[in-house]
C-alpha cells in the first residue's frame, strides 16, 4: 500500500470539497449572513484536514495508481466527504451528532430522507448545501475528483467504474478522463433544462432548482415533507417523471444519441429491459387500485406511473402516500427498490442489467440441467457476457442479500416491527428513502432511535458504494503491505 499516495490524493479530493463549499458560503453571505460562520468555520476546517493529508502525502509524476490504493481512495474519501459534510449540520445543532451525520450521508448517497421535523430549521444556507451534498453525490465526488486529477493509468479506471457502478457501465469515449467530463457536462445541461421547465410550470426559483437537483441526482431531497404532493401539479410530475427516467438511465447512450448513432442505442438491451419492466409494473400498479376502489382509474394512473418510475429509478419522490396504498401495490414498488436503474446512471439498487443477467444465467442452469451437454451462453442483447461477468454478479447478488438480511435483523433490534424494518433497509441500501409504516413518504427519519439511524447511515454507505468497497477497507489485512494487488 502506498499510503503517501493515497494520503495525496485524498488531500486532493478534501480541496475539490472545500470548492464545492465555496458555494453554500456566498449563498449565505447574501442571503443567510446569520449563519455565515458555519460555512466558514467548515471552510478553515477543511483546509487544515487538506493539509494534513499534504504533510503526509506525496505523489510523484506518472505515479501509477494501483487497485489497492483506488479502493483506499473510493472508500476512505467517500467516508471523509460525508464526515465534512455533516459539520455544517453540527455546528448548526450540536446536541445530535448523529443527526448531522444521517443528513449528510443522506445527502451525498442521494438517499434523500431527513431526521428533521420541519424543514423550517434549516436557514436558507444550510438548504443550499443540503441541495449541493445531492447532487455532487449524484453524479459521484470520486467522479468529480477524476475530473481534476493527474492521469494515473489503471487504477483510475477503478475510480470510474465505483462511480458509474452496474454489470454494464461503460465508458462514452475511451479516455476516463474526457468521459468523466463528458457525464458531467450532460448532467448539468440536463440539470440546467430541468430547472428552466420546473420555472415555466411556476415553480418558485429555490424550489426549482432544489427538485431538479435532487431528480437527476435520482435523490428525492423535497423542498416539503410530503415530497411532490405538496405541489398539486400534474405539470410538475411529468417534467418529473421525465428527468427520473433520464437520470437512472445509462448516461452513455446520451453520447450516443449525440452522435446519432441511432443504432447502438436501439440495440442497448439494458433500457428496454428498464423500460419494459416499469410498464409492467405500471399497469400492475394501476389495475389493482382502481380495481380495490382506492381511487379513480385516471388517478391511479396517473399516481401509479408516477410512483413506479419515483421508485424504480430510485427518486423517492412522492405524489401520494402510498404507504396507504393495497398490500399488492405496495409489493410491487418494494420489488422495484430492490432492481433500481440501469447501469452507468445515478440510481441506486441491484440494477436491472444484473438482474437480468442473473435471470439468464439461471435459466441457463436449468437447461443444463436438463441438456448436460448443451452449449448455452449468456447475452445482453448481441453482446456475450464473460463467465466471470456473470460469476462476479453472482457474488455480488449473493452479498447483497446477505448484508440486507444482517442490517434488517440489526434494525429490528431497535424495536421495529419486521416488515418495516425490510422496507426501511431495501430504501436505504437502494437510495430510495422513502418506505413503509413509520417512515412513509409524509414522514421523517426523525422517529426513529439512535440505533436505527445509525444501521440506516450503515445501510446507505453499503449501497451507495456497492458493498464491496466499504467491506474492503474494513479488512485489517487490507492495509498491510502486500505486493499481489
Amino acid at each position: 500500500m502506498d499510503s503517501k499516495l493515497v494520503n495525496s490524493l485524498l488531500g486532493k479530493l478534501t480541496i475539490a470539497f472545500g470548492l464545492v463549499m465555496l458555494i453554500p458560503l456566498i449563498a449565505a453571505a447574501f442571503y443567510d449572513p446569520e449563519h455565515m460562520w458555519i460555512f466558514a468555520v467548515t471552510l478553515v476546517f477543511v483546509a487544515t484536514v487538506a493539509s494534513i493529508f499534504s504533510i503526509y502525502g506525496k505523489s510523484r509524476l506518472h505515479q501509477r495508481l494501483r487497485v489497492r490504493e483506488a479502493i483506499a481512495v473510493v472508500g476512505c474519501g467517500w467516508l471523509l466527504v460525508c464526515f465534512m459534510g455533516a459539520v455544517p449540520y453540527l455546528l448548526l445543532n450540536p446536541a445530535d451528532p448523529l443527526a448531522a451525520l444521517f443528513e449528510s450521508v443522506s445527502g451525498f448517497t442521494t438517499t434523500g430522507v431527513t431526521t428533521a421535523s420541519s424543514f423550517n430549521d434549516f436557514p436558507p444556507s444550510i438548504l443550499v448545501w443540503r441541495c449541493l451534498t445531492h447532487w455532487t453525490g449524484g453524479i459521484g465526488v470520486i467522479m468529480l475528483f477524476i475530473i481534476i486529477m493527474p492521469q494515473m493509468n489503471s487504477g483510475t479506471s477503478y475510480l470510474f467504474n465505483a462511480e458509474l457502478p452496474g454489470g454494464m457501465a461503460e465508458r462514452t469515449v475511451p479516455k476516463i478522463k474526457a468521459s468523466a467530463l463528458l457525464i458531467l457536462t450532460i448532467y448539468i445541461s440536463l440539470t440546467m433544462l430541468e430547472i428552466v421547465l420546473l420555472l415555466v410550470a411556476g415553480v418558485p426559483l429555490f424550489q426549482a432548482i432544489n427538485l431538479a437537483l435532487a431528480t437527476m441526482a435520482t435523490g428525492g431531497f423535497s423542498y416539503y415533507h410530503d415530497s411532490l404532493i405538496s405541489f398539486h401539479s400534474v405539470f410538475v410530475e411529468v417534467i418529473a417523471i421525465t428527468f427520473m427516467l433520464i437520470s437512472s438511465m445509462n448516461f452513455s447512450l446520451y453520447y450516443k444519441i449525440w452522435r446519432r448513432d441511432w443504432q447502438s442505442v436501439l440495440e442497448d438491451s439494458e433500457h428496454h429491459y428498464y423500460l419494459g419492466l416499469l410498464a409492467v409494473a405500471t399497469v400492475l400498479v394501476t389495475i389493482n387500485l382502481y380495481f380495490s376502489g382506492y381511487m379513480p382509474f385516471a388517478d391511479s394512473l396517473r399516481h401509479g406511473f408516477f410512483q413506479v418510475v419515483s421508485i424504480g429509478s430510485t427518486t423517492g419522490f412522492a405524489s401520494d402516500d402510498f404507504n396507504d396504498w393495497p398490500s399488492f401495490s405496495r409489493n410491487i414498488l418494494l420489488l422495484l427498490m430492490f432492481v433500481g436503474g440501469c447501469s452507468g446512471s445515478t440510481a441506486g439498487g441491484i440494477k436491472i442489467s444484473r438482474v437480468v443477467i442473473l435471470l439468464k444465467a439461471a435459466w441457463a442452469e436449468l437447461l443444463r440441467t436438463l441438456h448436460p451437454r448443451i452449449v448455452y451462453s449468456v447475452k445482453m442483447g448481441k453482446r456475450e457476457i464473460d463467465p466471470v461477468v456473470v460469476g462476479n454478479i453472482t457474488r455480488f447478488f449473493f452479498l447483497y442479500i446477505l448484508v440486507f438480511v444482517v442490517l434488517t435483523v440489526l434494525i429490528s433490534l431497535s424495536g421495529i416491527a419486521v416488515m418495516e424494518s425490510i422496507g426501511i433497509i431495501a430504501a436505504c441500501m437502494s437510495s430510495v428513502g422513502p418506505a413503509f409504516g413509520v417512515v412513509r413518504p409524509t414522514a421523517t427519519y426523525g422517529m426513529l432511535p439512535d440505533w436505527a439511524r445509525f444501521i440506516s447511515i450503515l445501510a446507505m454507505l453499503l449501497g451507495r458504494l456497492e458493498i464491496f468497497t466499504l467491506l474492503a477497507i474494513l479488512r485489517p489485512d487490507f492495509w498491510r503491505d502486500k505486493k499481489n494487488w
